[in-house]
Formats: structure tokens, sequence, C-alpha cells
């Protein structure tokens, strides 16, 4: 899939842990994880998040530069979220979280 970065920032931060803290951002990353999702992907993915948390929380991790968003071309002329270079030491733990999660049954409220 052939696509250009639109949007990516420099991390606000000095403090990493603060770019994944907070409720929602962990369900967010490990969606991601999985790779490229629409806006509305996330939404279905994450059961009660409202839109308008779900915008804040990708503008934080944005910020942070652990999210990026891409546009694609038409047919689908859409916008997608992905995982930024940055976060790509963030990739084995969300991994390995993912994998326990399974095992145990899945994330709870979220559709897997």
């Amino acid at each position: 899939m052939t696509h250009a970065v639109i949007r990516g920032r420099p991390a606000r931060s000095r403090d990493p842990i603060e770019s994944i803290e907070g409720r929602w951002t962990l369900r967010i990353l490990l969606c991601l994880g999985r790779g490229e999702h629409r806006f509305s992907d996330l939404r279905t993915a994450i059961p009660g998040i409202s839109t308008n948390v779900l915008t804040e929380r990708i503008r934080v991790l944005a910020d942070a530069g652990l999210v990026e968003r891409h546009y694609l071309p038409p047919p689908s002329a859409s916008h997608v979220y992905a995982l930024a270079p940055p976060a790509a030491g963030l990739k084995p733990a969300l991994d390995a979280l993912a994998s326990w999660l399974a095992e145990e049954g899945g994330m709870p409220g979220a559709a897997t």
C-alpha cells in the first residue's frame, strides 16, 4: 500500500511515559500495533470510546511522534493511522501484551 505521510510532529514531552499514560491510550496503541486503521475502525475496535476522546488521544500520540496519519489515494480517499517509526521500540512490548491478552480471553471491552 502506498501512501504519503501528511502529519507527524516531534515529541513535546521530555518524559516518554506521559505520552502513553491515560485511559484508552494503550488500547489505541494495541490496535495500531496490528497495523493501520481508519478512525472508524479504531472506534469499532475500542467500544465505549467517544469520538472526542479518540481524537484527543490520537492527537497526543501524534504530538509525541508515536502515531502518524496517512492519506490513502482514490479510490479509498481516506486517512489511516499507524505507528510512527519512533514507536518501533514499543512494538515488541505491544506484541507481547497482545499475546498475553489473547491467552487471557481478550481485552475487556474491545472487539477482537
